[in-house]
């Protein structure tokens, strides 16, 4: 590597830093914020569901069989699905939706 390139190699590392850190903040949930619970392609809608539910959440859609939308049931701390990949915050996600998704 010429000079040049290692002086430039800190700015990167701080500018990707600065993206995964602004990522996690804008998707992380939020109390009392609707989320998207993402399961694994090969779950079957019912499973999503009832996991979903288990964990304290109120399901609200589905707009594929394996992205449950749900909010926080008023009676429970609800905590991360059993087997959920990831629970974004669901109006980050929500221009990610197709459009009649997100009108409900």
């Amino acid at each position: 590597m010429d000079r040049r390139t290692t002086e430039l190699l800190p700015a990167c590392a701080l500018f990707i830093g600065g993206l995964v850190v602004s990522g996690v903040l804008t998707l992380s949930p939020r109390s009392g914020h609707a989320v998207m619970v993402v399961f694994d392609p090969r779950t079957a809608v019912t499973d999503a569901v009832s996991r979903v539910s288990e964990a304290g959440w109120q399901p609200v859609a589905a707009p594929r069989s394996f992205i449950i939308i749900a909010r926080p049931d008023a009676l429970d701390n609800p905590r991360h699905p059993d087997d959920a990949y990831l629970l974004l915050d669901a109006r980050a996600m929500s221009g990610c939706l197709p459009a009649d998704v997100s009108a409900k």
